[in-house]
């Protein structure tokens, strides 16, 4: 099962970019294994130390995780059980994500992305939010399709 997540989480790109969407946190001390060229792993460094330095500047007090902006609902409502989780950073939003493959109501497989979680590089922690899952957790979500290759749903918890 971990394989089937791997192969899916290798690099998302987005359908019209070659700019990859979701790096998944082993990616940082496995590039090659990933794809990555050494100057996109330097690119993602200093993407990141920017991100931090921008939300240093806006929250002095620095809370412990980094605040994710509210999604707006998307246009599915579904339940599903988690199967696999992976956390890892979105290039696009700039924080921590987490990359799920849930089974939905329907049966279907699918992956979606939420806007938390946690993972360590080097000596630095990045989080983001508080919401903490595993696999077997039965989840409540909205969500929206996201454009990438492989696809995903793009999705927020709905508070239970």
């Amino acid at each position: 099962m971990t394989t089937f997540l791997l192969v899916l989480t290798v690099i998302f790109t987005d359908s019209s970019k070659t700019t990859p969407l979701f790096v998944p946190s082993d990616a940082f001390s496995s590039p090659r294994r990933y794809g990555l060229t050494k100057a996109m792993v330097e690119q993602l460094d200093t993407d990141m130390t920017n991100a931090k330095a921008a939300r240093e500047m806006v929250d002095e007090g620095m809370s412990e995780c980094a605040t994710a902006e509210p999604a707006p609902p998307g246009d599915i409502e579904d339940t599903a059980t988690i199967l696999e989780l992976t956390t890892g950073w979105n290039t696009e939003q700039h924080y921590v994500t987490t990359l799920a493959r849930v089974k939905r109501s329907n049966g279907d497989e699918t992956l979606l992305e939420l806007p938390f979680g946690s993972m360590q590089i080097g000596r630095s922690t990045w989080c983001t939010g508080t919401d903490r899952l595993k696999a077997g957790d039965t989840i409540a979500f909205t969500a929206f399709q996201g454009v990438s290759q492989p696809e995903r749903l793009i999705g927020t918890l709905v508070k239970r």
